[in-house]
């Protein structure tokens, strides 16, 4: 998959803090002293990126291999359009926030805000997630509108709030409140998951396990309810059949 060619970091240090670091593909195709000098936020302070993690550079393809933990880390893919982000450990916060292209590969978790506002690419999960996956941030209207993410464990509440295209896949099981206020897109939930579609205008949610629906929808058919008919919406909540 990643060839001979490749931007390989790991971190120096266990980070006491978090550190902002705005890492895409396009940070592989700079020459190792732009790379080395890169800005980034550690807590309150502006450092270079080669004070927090070690540098290993071979080529110029936009491909990046992340290895160690992560979890502290923010904001990594954040806006990328292209390119590869391979993970060998746990993201934080915001991973993949206003993506438009490109693939990520977390193969341990990944914290909250998961694909916020995302616009394209995909996203794969090979753990558990935090809350907000696919969410609009706190006063926006629209969360997720393309591309899509793969959680292979579980994943926690407010999954594709006022998500108005695109695809959220979860392999396990789900919080409370999946699809609030969601537009359009699809929600696929393969284990069971809290109370689901909350003021739903659009789009499709789909689970094999149990679920708590809200009393606004109106069953169509055995396994189908549209609603919230309180926001006067057709979105639809599919049970998947065994």
């Amino acid at each position: 998959m990643w060839g001979e060619i490749m931007l390989i970091l790991k971190p120096k240090v266990n980070f006491v803090v978090t550190v902002e670091a705005e890492i895409t593909p396009e940070l592989a195709t700079k020459s190792l002293d732009e790379i080395l000098n890169f800005k980034v936020y550690y807590g309150k302070n502006l450092v270079k990126l080669g004070d927090l993690f070690e540098v290993k550079k071979e080529g110029d393809d936009k491909k990046i291999i992340l290895d160690g933990d992560f979890s502290r880390v923010k904001w990594i893919g954040c806006r990328m359009e292209d390119g590869e982000i391979l993970v060998k450990g746990s993201v934080g916060t915001n991973c993949g926030a206003y993506m438009k292209g490109g693939k990520i590969i977390i193969e341990g978790n990944a914290d909250d805000w998961l694909g916020a506002e995302m616009n394209g690419g995909e996203i794969v999960v090979k753990g558990n997630t935090g809350n907000l996956v696919g969410c609009a941030y706190y006063g926006d209207a629209t969360g997720m509108s393309n591309g899509k993410i793969i959680i292979e464990g579980n994943a926690g509440n407010y999954i594709g709030e006022k998500m108005s295209g695109g695809i959220i896949e979860i392999k396990g099981n789900a919080g409370d409140f999946v699809g609030t206020e969601m537009r359009g897109g699809q929600i696929i939930i393969h284990g069971s998951c809290g109370f689901v579609g909350g003021d739903m205008r659009g789009g499709e949610i789909a689970i094999k396990g149990s679920f708590e629906l809200l009393p606004a929808f109106i069953k169509k058919e055995e396994g189908l309810w549209v609603g919230d008919v309180n926001v006067k919406g057709e979105g639809k909540i599919r049970a998947i059949k065994s």
